[in-house]
């Protein structure tokens, strides 16, 4: 998350790929992201950094909560959800995500 948004300013794409491709070479395999990330940006920089290596990780994502207009919003009717799957395939560059899971409940 700190990669792309939150807690300041994120850092370059250039370190935030150092900090990733880093914790690969130290064993880390399950990246955990969300829709909500930077509005997607996250997603998309975990698939653009692991383009070669997607079959080696664990990719779980959430949903559920987007951003709309640069704000945070709540919203899992089926449809968002299914929508918002779609949009996170295509951003990490996979066909499938191995853990996807509501980021907030939707009451």
């Amino acid at each position: 998350m700190n990669l792309s948004h939150a807690y300041g300013h994120p850092p370059t794409e250039a370190a935030a790929t150092l900090v990733l491709e880093r914790s690969f070479d130290l064993g880390i395999r399950h990246f955990d992201t969300a829709a909500l990330y930077g509005f997607g940006a996250n997603e998309a920089l975990i698939g653009k950094a692991f383009k070669s290596k997607l079959h080696h990780i664990h990719l779980a994502s959430k949903c559920g909560m987007t951003g709309v207009d640069g704000k945070r919003v709540i919203d899992g009717r089926p449809e968002t959800l299914l929508k918002t799957v779609d949009e996170a395939l295509l951003r990490l560059r996979v066909e499938h995500i191995d853990r996807n899971y509501l980021h907030r409940w939707d009451k």
